[in-house]
C-alpha cells in the first residue's frame, strides 16, 4: 500500500487510486479465507472419508494437495495479480485522461475578444474602442498556437446581456477577453481582463494608463499577456509581427480606424466611399502608412466588384503598389492583392496563392480561410470548398451570411439534411432577414418537391418577417404561393420590399401573371426592361443584367432578343470559369427557352444542370409550374426518371 501511495504521487494519479488498490486486494480476501477453511477442515474429512470425492486418489494425497493451496507463493501471486490489475487501471487512466488533458489544454488555448466598452465622454469614440478590439484580434490571430474568434462574430455581443459562459458556449471557446477604452486629452486608459468562462476565474488582468502614443505598445502587450496566461507558444516571428508599429502619426491612425468602421459595414455604397475618403486622409497625413494604403486598395476593389464601379479597380491597384513598396511582406497588402486577383480579374490561382501566404503568417485569419473556400467553389471543387468554409466558420461562428452560403452550397450539391441544418442555424442567428427564410422554404422544394413542407416553413417565417419579402426574391415561390399571400403581396411597395428595382418589377410582373392580369404583368415586365437596358448600356461586361433582361424580353414576346441576352450572360460567365455563377446563368437561359416554347433547348440546359451542383433538382422541376409545358415531353420525362 505504501508503494502504491508513492506511485500515485509520482505519477500524479487521483487520490482515489490507493483505495482502488485496497479494493482489489480485498476482492482476493475470500479466496484466501476459502483456502484457509479447506486447510482447517481436512482433518475432520480424514476421520469421515465419505465426505471426500471418490477420485481414486489416496486421501493423504488429496489432503496434501489442499494444504498446498495456501502457500506463500500463492499469496504473493495473488498480491501480484491484484497489483497488476491496479496497474492496468493506472495505464488506462493515464492514456485516456492524458488525451482528455491534452484536449483540455488545447481547448483552453481558445479566446474570444469581446468589444471593448467605450468609456470616453464622447460616444462617437466608439470607432476607436472598436479599433482597439479589432487590432488585438488581429494580433492574436497571427499566433498559430491560439484559436481566436473573428471580429464579425464577437462584434455581435456589443451591449449584450448574456453572461460569459453563454457567450463562450456559443463561440466554442474556453476564455473571454473583455475590457474598456477611455481616451481624453492625449491619454488613453485601457483595462483588460482574461477570464476562464467555465470557472469565472481571472487568468490575467491589467490596467494601462498611458500617453496615446503608447497605444500600439499596449495592444501588443495585451496580446502577449494572453499568450502567457494561456501557456501558448509565441514564436520570434509572431512576436515581431505583433510588435510592429504601423504609423507614428496618431491622426493618420485615427482616420484609418474611422475608415475601418465604415468599410466593415459593407452594405451601402456610400459607406464604402466614406471609407475611401478616410483612408485617403490617412495616407495624406502619413505617406508611409502601408496598412492604410492596403485598406484603401481593398475598399476601391470592393467598389468595383460589388457596386460595378469599374474605374475604381486601377485606383485600387495603384494604392496596392504603394503598400508593397513600403512594406513588401505586409499581410494586409497580400490580402488586398488576393482580392485584386479574385474580385478584379477572377484570377483564382493567383488569388489562392496570396490568401495562402496570408495564412502562413496569420493562421487564424478566418476571412482568408473562407475566401479560399469560395474560390474552390467557383473552381468547381465543391467538397474542398465546403471543408474550407466550415473551417473558417469555426473561427467566425456567428457570421450568418457565410453560414447561409454554406447551406446553399449543400443544397446545390443535393446534400439536403446538411443544408437544412445550416439554414436552421442561420435563421436562429438572424431571424429578421427574409433571404434566409427564403432559402429554407426553397430547400423543401429542391429536396422533396413538397409544397406542404415549403408552406410550413413559410408560415413559420411569417411570424418573424413580412412573408411578402420572403416571396419577392423568388419567382418560383410567387408562382406557388401568390394566392395564399395575396394581401401581403398587394401591400408590398418598392420601398418596403428593399430589393433591387429590377427584381421588384419582375416579381410584381410574375404576380400579375398568376392572377391572369395580363396587361398589368406586361407593364411591370416593360418597367424591368427599361431599367435593365440602361444597366446593360452602362455596364455591358456585367452578366446579371443580361440574363434578367433576357427574362423580361421572353415574357414580352421578344424571343430572339431574349435568347441573345440569355446567351450573352452565359458567354460572360461559363460554368468552366465560375461553377457558382455559371449555373445560375444556364438556369435563366432554360427559363427563357421554356417561356418562348423552345423546349428542346430548355431540356438541353436542364440536362446539364442536373449533372452538376446547381440550383435545379428533379423535385423542383416536378413542382414548379414554370416547367408545366414540358410535362408530357418524352425527353423531359426520361430526364426526370434518370436523375430521380
Amino acid at each position: 500500500y505504501q508503494a502504491i501511495q508513492a506511485l500515485t504521487e509520482g505519477l500524479g494519479l487521483p487520490q482515489w487510486f490507493p483505495a482502488l488498490a485496497i479494493l482489489l486486494f480485498i476482492v482476493g480476501l475470500p479466496i484466501v479465507l476459502a483456502t484457509s477453511f479447506v486447510q482447517k477442515g481436512f482433518p475432520s474429512a480424514r476421520q469421515d472419508p465419505t465426505l471426500l470425492p471418490e477420485s481414486g486418489v489416496p486421501v493423504a494425497a488429496e489432503v496434501a494437495g489442499a494444504k498446498r493451496l495456501f502457500t506463500w507463493r500463492n499469496a504473493i501471486l495473488g498480491g501480484a495479480i491484484a497489483f497488476g490489475l491496479w496497474g492496468v487501471g493506472v495505464t488506462g487512466w493515464l492514456i485516456f485522461s492524458g488525451r482528455a488533458l491534452t484536449e483540455s489544454i488545447e481547448e483552453r488555448k481558445s479566446v474570444a475578444v469581446l468589444p471593448f466598452v467605450n468609456m470616453s465622454a464622447d460616444p462617437e469614440n466608439e470607432y476607436f474602442s472598436d479599433g482597439i478590439t479589432e487590432t488585438i484580434i488581429t494580433h492574436l490571430s497571427k499566433i498559430a498556437d491560439l484559436k481566436v474568434i473573428s471580429r464579425t462574430s464577437v462584434m455581435q455581443y456589443k451591449d449584450t446581456e448574456k453572461n460569459l459562459r453563454e457567450i463562450a458556449d456559443e463561440l466554442q471557446v474556453a476564455t473571454i477577453l473583455e475590457g474598456s477604452v477611455q481616451r481624453a486629452e492625449g491619454r488613453v486608459q485601457i483595462t483588460a481582463q482574461l477570464i476562464d468562462a467555465e470557472s469565472d476565474d481571472h487568468l490575467w488582468a491589467e490596467q494601462y494608463n498611458r500617453q496615446l502614443t503608447d497605444v500600439f505598445e499596449i495592444q501588443s502587450d495585451v496580446a502577449q499577456q494572453i499568450v502567457g496566461a494561456l501557456k501558448a507558444t509565441l514564436t520570434p516571428a509572431e512576436k515581431q509581427e505583433i510588435d510592429r508599429r504601423p504609423t507614428d502619426n496618431l491622426q493618420a491612425y485615427d482616420y484609418y480606424l474611422r475608415g475601418n468602421d465604415y468599410f466593415n459595414r459593407l452594405v451601402l455604397e456610400e459607406d464604402t466611399r466614406i471609407a475611401v475618403q478616410m483612408y485617403e486622409r490617412a495616407v495624406d497625413l502619413d505617406p508611409n502608412f502601408a496598412e492604410a494604403y492596403a485598406a484603401l486598395a481593398r475598399a476601391r476593389i470592393w467598389l468595383h466588384w460589388d457596386f460595378g464601379r469599374t474605374t475604381e479597380l486601377s485606383k485600387g491597384k495603384a494604392a496596392l503598389d504603394t503598400a508593397f513598396e513600403l512594406a513588401p511582406d505586409l499581410n494586409e497588402a497580400h490580402m488586398a492583392l488576393g482580392d485584386y486577383f479574385y474580385y478584379g480579374h477572377r484570377n483564382y490561382e493567383n488569388a489562392l496563392d496570396e490568401y495562402r501566404r496570408v495564412l502562413e503568417r496569420e493562421p487564424g485569419n478566418a476571412r482568408a480561410i473562407m475566401w479560399i473556400g469560395w474560390i474552390q467553389r467557383r473552381q468547381g471543387k465543391w467538397e474542398e470548398a465546403v471543408a474550407s468554409v466550415e473551417k473558417g466558420v469555426e473561427l467566425d461562428p456567428r457570421n450568418y451570411s457565410e453560414i447561409a452560403d454554406l447551406g446553399t452550397m449543400h443544397m446545390w450539391m443535393r446534400q439536403y439534411p446538411e443544408a437544412e441544418r445550416h439554414f436552421d442555424r442561420v435563421i436562429a442567428l438572424a431571424p429578421d432577414i427574409p433571404e434566409y427564410h427564403r432559402r429554407k422554404v426553397t430547400l423543401y422544394l429542391h429536396w422533396k418537391g413538397s409544397r406542404e413542407s415549403a408552406r410550413r416553413a413559410l408560415q413559420e417565417a411569417a411570424h418573424r418577417v413580412d412573408p411578402a419579402r420572403v416571396l419577392v426574391g423568388s419567382p418560383t415561390l410567387i408562382r406557388l404561393f401568390a394566392h395564399e399571400y395575396a394581401e401581403a403581396l398587394d401591400r408590398l411597395t418598392f420601398g418596403s420590399a428593399r430589393v433591387d428595382s429590377a427584381v421588384y418589377f419582375l416579381a410584381k410582373a410574375e404576380l400579375g401573371q398568376r392572377r391572369n392580369q395580363t396587361q398589368l404583368a406586361r407593364e411591370y415586365y416593360d418597367s424591368a426592361r427599361v431599367v435593365l437596358e440602361g444597366r446593360v448600356r452602362e455596364r455591358p461586361e456585367q452578366f446579371a443584367p443580361h440574363h434578367e433582361l433576357g427574362l423580361a424580353y421572353a415574357e414580352l414576346g421578344r424571343g430572339a432578343e431574349a435568347i441573345r441576352e440569355g446567351q450573352a450572360a452565359v458567354e460572360a460567365l461559363r460554368v468552366s470559369k465560375d461553377a457558382r455563377q455559371g449555373p445560375l446563368r444556364l438556369e435563366a437561359l432554360a427559363r427563357i427557352y421554356v417561356t418562348i416554347a423552345e423546349y428542346e433547348a430548355a431540356i438541353d440546359q436542364l440536362e446539364f444542370l442536373l449533372s452538376i451542383p446547381s440550383p435545379i433538382s428533379v423535385p423542383l422541376l416536378r413542382v414548379d409550374p414554370l416547367w408545366d409545358p414540358l410535362r408530357d415531353h418524352p425527353r423531359f420525362q426520361a430526364l426526370l426518371a434518370k436523375y430521380e
